[in-house]
């Protein structure tokens, strides 16, 4: 080849990447790069630039100005700005809601204090040597008695019928209540008279244990607090309205301002960098306040050096042209069909750029916002690089490319801000392990009636676990019936139709109807309404039984407010909406225990069946 031949073959050197084009099914021919002579050796190394020594320069160094803050306080969407606490992860400090202890939990409870009274007792200085235990616990159970399974008489109103006909159709409640009446005591009936001023003189059984009952009332008080560990209802992170959790947290920078990131749609249990936005629009109150001098201590700025290392994984292609790779994972046998996007990208990456990173370590704490102001990469020729981000945050649309940006909301912003490229490391746990649901609830539109229902498919059987929502309705149904007198015949005995006012659905079906919202005329919401139930000549209405349904509902079944769901929030696929145990273990080796709400996408429409002014024939 000539030196003229040489210099008219520069201008083809102008590609953005070189790989074979395969025509045929099978790759065998394509993938062993057959050699035919030296010649087709040299032109390679010199079409890949390996004689200018453009592709063949090793990074041996890496310099990093990493800048790094920490987050320092948390605001939940109907609570106050509070400092983070390292002691739990973020997520049990979102996620968790309220929830009524059951039977079972109030046995245990009762069960605790008195293991409390009896290590007052060993501790106890001088010895309380005329301690009983079964007499302190037929104190407490004449003073917290747990009732047995109610009895139904005539002379009960419907109200209290109803009431013990829920408490029977419950079955699994009505046996342990059985079986703890004149064996346990009510714990969490004690629990809430921890406040009572002359608590511990009840209890004591003699006066000389007064002091002896007052330490295990302080031990039982720091347990159960610990155990339940809930927030107050009003200081959540859950929005009823949206179905979904929202908060903030702030994290100082240099310059005597917050950086604040918002989650504002949040429910899926899986709280990652992803989660969050940067939030200019300023509505998270004291979070826009100058950082204190402790929380800038968190600010820091460090020049790091290092040897970068090749990324490796399983099937990796090496570096080298003519170095075999490990047989064991054999990338090019993977099949794509043309709907395999994710997967068709991921293999693309694996064999043709796989061998193009470089991976530098640096180990940052929890809750840390952390940027790269800059690297400087100098390879085994001793040129250095100054290497720029892929993506410079001028940009934030589809086109753009990049890796952990997070997204910045401002308001009444008139196109895509630019986004923040630095790299949020929550502190969250990694694993967490899950309890089955006990309340569960589907949300489904139902276009016949023009409404949406929320069917509660799981509830609490307050024994520590769940019982289907449409047994139980059925069981509750039946046993009205029961106890309700029967309808007279028909006076009409050849009447060859019946004419139905309207039907009705199953208890564990609970209606949410369209209403306009405040000042608009098309805007509109939904709102939670109620079945009539029929027994015994009156009208009563319909109450949710779990949680995620009952909000402004007090314990006696009495409305105190309203209920409303913002209409998008339902879907045409509807919304599955459950609450469940979380358990997690955290860094420092603490059980760390919460009860959470997890939304998740339906399965579709529904309907209900109800229907009204029917008239139906009546057989002969």
């Amino acid at each position: 080849m000539s030196r003229i031949d040489m210099v008219s073959c520069e201008p083809f050197r102008a590609w953005n990447r070189l790989e074979p084009r395969a025509r045929d099914k099978e790759f065998d021919k394509e993938l062993e790069c057959g050699v035919h002579d030296a010649l087709w050796m040299l032109t390679r190394q010199w079409q890949m630039g390996e004689f200018q020594g453009e592709d063949t320069g090793s990074a041996i160094y890496a310099k990093i100005k990493m800048q790094t803050t920490r987050l320092t306080n948390i605001k939940t969407a109907k609570g106050a700005v509070e400092a983070y606490s390292e002691a739990e992860p973020l997520e049990k400090r979102i996620e968790q809601v309220a929830f009524q202890p059951d039977m079972e939990m109030s046995i245990k409870m009762a069960y605790m204090f008195l293991q409390s009274l009896e290590s007052a007792a060993k501790k106890a200085v001088p010895a309380v040597a005329d301690y009983d235990r079964n007499a302190y616990k037929k104190q407490l159970i004449s003073l917290y008695p747990v009732n047995d399974s109610p009895a139904i008489s005539n002379a009960d109103s419907n109200e209290n019928v109803l009431d013990k006909a829920e408490e029977l159709a419950n079955v699994k409640l009505d046996e342990i209540l059985f079986s703890a009446t004149l064996r346990y005591f009510d714990g969490f009936a004690l629990y809430k008279d921890l406040g009572k001023p002359a608590l511990a003189s009840q209890i004591a059984v003699k006066p000389a244990h007064l002091t002896m009952v007052t330490s295990a009332l302080s031990e039982f008080a720091t347990w159960t607090a610990k155990q339940m560990n809930t927030p107050v209802p009003a200081q959540d992170a859950w929005i009823p309205e949206q179905l979904e959790y929202q908060f903030s947290c702030s994290l100082p920078e240099a310059d005597d301002t917050n950086t604040i990131l918002s989650a504002k749609e949040y429910s899926n249990g899986t709280l990652d960098w992803y989660s969050v936005d940067v939030d200019l629009k300023g509505d998270s109150n004291s979070l826009y306040a100058v950082p204190s001098a402790a929380d800038k201590a968190f600010i820091k700025e460090e020049l790091i050096t290092a040897i970068p290392v090749e990324a490796k994984f399983g099937g990796a292609p090496n570096s080298r042209w003519w170095q075999f790779e490990n047989g064991n994972i054999d990338i090019g046998n993977i099949t794509a069909e043309k709907t395999d996007i994710a997967k068709m990208i991921t293999t693309e990456y694996a064999l043709l750029y796989g061998n193009d990173w470089l991976i530098v370590p640096y180990v940052v704490p929890a809750g840390t916002l952390c940027g790269i102001a800059g690297i400087v990469v100098k390879d085994v020729f001793g040129e250095q690089f100054f290497i720029e981000p892929a993506n410079q945050g001028n940009t934030d649309n589809w086109a753009g490319w990049g890796m952990f940006n997070l997204s910045v909301i401002k308001e009444n912003a008139t196109r895509d801000e630019p986004v923040d490229t630095r790299l949020f490391i929550p502190p969250a746990a990694i694993k967490t392990l899950e309890s089955e649901a006990i309340e569960e609830v589907h949300y489904v539109r139902d276009e016949m009636t023009n409404n949406v229902w929320a069917v509660e498919t799981r509830i609490s059987d307050r024994t520590g676990g769940w019982e289907d929502g449409h047994n139980f309705a059925l069981a509750y149904r039946k046993l009205l019936d029961d106890l309700d007198e029967p309808l007279p015949p028909t006076s009409d005995q050849g009447a060859m139709f019946k004419y139905v006012l309207g039907n009705t659905v199953p208890e564990n079906w609970i209606p949410f109807i369209p209403v306009h919202t405040d000042n608009k005329n098309r805007a509109i919401k939904l709102q939670r309404a109620s079945m009539p139930r029929l027994f015994k000549d009156e009208y009563t209405r319909v109450r949710p039984r779990t949680s995620l349904v009952r909000f402004g509902i007090n314990e006696d079944g009495t409305q105190a407010s309203p209920y409303f769901i913002n209409e998008e929030e339902v879907p045409r696929a509807g919304v599955h909406l459950k609450g469940s145990f979380q358990r997690t273990r955290w860094y420092n080796g603490e059980i760390i225990n919460w009860y959470g709400y997890r939304k998740n996408t339906g399965r579709g429409e529904g309907s209900s069946g109800l229907k009204y002014d029917s008239l139906t024939a009546l057989k002969k």
